[in-house]
């Protein structure tokens, strides 16, 4: 297992508001739609000046009134509260956060965070809600047996893994392609997989709709109606996520290697191309209803993104 990338760390910072802001309006607010037990700072999300503050967060007497600070603010979409300090957010992705500690504690209030989760190796699975795996490989496909898998399983949104053996990988599957669809893309359809016989990012092939594309190294595609930008080319993993090159991309800071990238509206999916495998890190923005699969149901909980659950 490769070692981990240092994650951003946290910079401390002191509010210059002297006294703490009262909850002035007594109409009701709606409250979250999201809970998570997060420090979303650094580059984990956009801050978002409160009235009377600068960005850098103001006193609040109480995460009630932190949230209602940010529903008052345009542009606000989640709060990070703690130790009495509030501070306004956008633009939020989880995979970047830090665990709060029982200390901070993020919440999302009006547009969906974007989050990641990571399929790498014989079928570990690091989910929405652990993509730098600080509870562990909860997910893991514990039968490890060949098959088609739901990664993500949703009325709007479909996404399939398929998991095969390797010459490296001969009695543990791994993920060797994947297919989404759904309302979310406008009912198309994007189909990667190893085909073989030759080895390396030869041996996979790429349809959307039905046609193959992106036949030839490097090469790019761009749909009609600009709904899919893909590319195949050498790409840096490290780029990617801390976690990407795990068993099949060497030591962290080696390079750019094989892989494809396709980029969809809130959607991006990059994989590292092995010999006869691939990697896998999905970013998505979190879906309005209810989500499943081995990729979690992303609502900030890693205790029911277990097999058993």
């Amino acid at each position: 297992t490769s070692t981990s990338a240092p994650r951003p760390t946290r910079t401390t910072t002191t509010t210059s508001q002297a006294a703490v802001l009262p909850i002035t309006s007594t109409k009701a607010k709606p409250g979250p739609i999201l809970q998570c037990g997060l420090n979303c700072f650094g580059d984990a999300a956009t801050p978002v000046p409160l009235p009377h503050g600068n960005g850098s967060g103001i006193a609040a007497e109480s995460i009630e009134a932190c949230r209602e600070l940010c529903l008052d603010t345009e542009a606000c979409e989640a709060i990070v509260f703690g130790q009495s300090t509030c501070y306004g957010r956008k633009d939020l992705d989880t995979q970047k956060c830090q665990p709060g500690s029982g200390i901070f504690t993020t919440e999302i209030l009006t547009r969906m965070p974007l989050g990641t989760c990571v399929v790498v190796g014989e079928k570990h699975v690091l989910t929405f809600d652990s993509p730098l795996g600080h509870a562990g490989n909860i997910s893991q496909l514990t039968d490890r047996k060949a098959g088609d898998y739901h990664l993500v399983s949703s009325d709007d949104l479909q996404i399939q893994g398929r998991f095969g053996y390797s010459e490296r990988f001969p009695a543990e599957a791994a993920i060797v392609g994947f297919a989404i669809t759904g309302d979310l893309i406008a009912s198309n359809k994007l189909v990667v997989e190893y085909t073989g016989p030759a080895k390396g990012y030869a041996g996979f092939k790429a349809w959307w709709n039905g046609k193959q594309i992106l036949t030839s190294f490097p090469g790019s595609f761009n749909s009609a109606d600009h709904f899919l930008v893909a590319k195949l080319d050498n790409i840096d993993p490290d780029e990617m996520h801390e976690r990407a090159r795990h068993t099949i991309g060497g030591a962290i800071g080696s390079g750019a290697l094989p892989s494809y990238l396709f980029e969809m509206p809130d959607i991006q999916i990059y994989c590292l191309l092995g010999e006869d495998t691939m990697n896998l890190v999905l970013a998505l923005r979190k879906l309005e209803g209810a989500m499943d699969g081995y990729c979690g149901n992303f609502n900030c909980l890693t205790e029911d993104d277990t097999l058993e659950a």
